[in-house]
């Protein structure tokens, strides 16, 4: 808008140094919001086009609550609300609400570009200008930070969270359980050396043979293959049944025997009769 239309608008408003919003909604304005925000003339045009779309578009950047002394939403504002418009084409460039209860609350929009900030109240939609602080955006408390457990046990620089064990004080053991422990170690280590299901037998070192008068050769009193305890008798523990040899071990052995018995009877028929 050029700065002759501008000119031309301030002129047609009726605009006083200052008015009381004791009673909103009492004269609302009832112009247009573009002709309301192209009255504030010391704002750049293109800020204006911005704020006028944002408005027309209902983009508020804040919902805010108006009380008698502030106006409290997500971003921090100043309590002062001016330029304030009433009826068709009336500003107030102050404006006071000092006869507001201090419980009373009014709802109202924030458009903000840049620096420049429009405020409508809901009640009346009387267009206002206010001033959003430095720092804008509210921020909330901080929590209090959980209370830090005692930790332990960790993986690299990682901790784990572990609660640190309270230490234990290792229990003095008695002659008896030291002497137990021993024998039961002892144990251990000889059923380690000792496969289980194996029996230990004496073999004879020699074994003596004879034909019978059929020329079979035959065990002379073979000695018998017992198994050898390494207590038996000592403790009072009867013998344990003798165990007997596997098949392979039969086999082999008739094997062996009857190749000496082929043997001795070619000897004795090379024999002269």
């Amino acid at each position: 808008m050029s700065i002759l239309l501008a000119m031309t608008l301030a002129a047609a408003s009726t605009v006083q140094p200052s008015c009381s919003w004791d009673h909103p909604g009492v004269n609302p304005y009832t112009g247009k919001t573009s002709a309301a925000i192209d009255r504030y003339t010391d704002i750049p045009e293109a800020v204006r086009s911005t704020l006028k779309r944002r408005m027309e578009e209902g983009q508020s950047d804040d919902k805010v609550t108006i009380t008698r002394d502030g106006i409290t939403g997500k971003n921090q504002y100043d309590a002062a609300i001016r330029d304030m418009h009433f009826g068709a084409a009336s500003v107030c460039t102050t404006v006071t609400r000092a006869k507001w209860s201090p419980q009373r609350q009014e709802p109202g929009a924030v458009y903000c570009v840049d620096q420049h900030c429009i405020l409508v109240p809901k009640i009346c939609g009387n267009v206002s200008r206010i001033n959003r602080k430095p720092d804008t955006v509210a921020k909330a408390p901080a929590a209090p930070p959980p209370p830090v457990a005692k930790l332990g046990n960790k993986v690299g620089d990682k901790d784990l969270g572990l609660v640190d064990a309270a230490p234990v004080e290792p229990e003095e053991a008695t002659d008896k359980e030291l002497a137990d422990r021993a024998t039961q170690r002892q144990a251990a280590m000889d059923a380690s050396r000792k496969p289980a299901g194996v029996e230990e037998f004496n073999v004879p070192e020699k074994f003596e043979f004879e034909l019978d008068p059929e020329g079979n050769l035959v065990v002379i009193d073979p000695s018998p293959l017992t198994p050898r305890l390494p207590h038996d008798g000592d403790d009072g523990v009867p013998p344990s049944p003798t165990a007997v040899p596997e098949a392979d071990t039969w086999a082999m052995l008739l094997a062996g025997l009857g190749i000496l018995g082929v043997a001795a009877r070619r000897r004795q028929r090379r024999q002269p009769g």
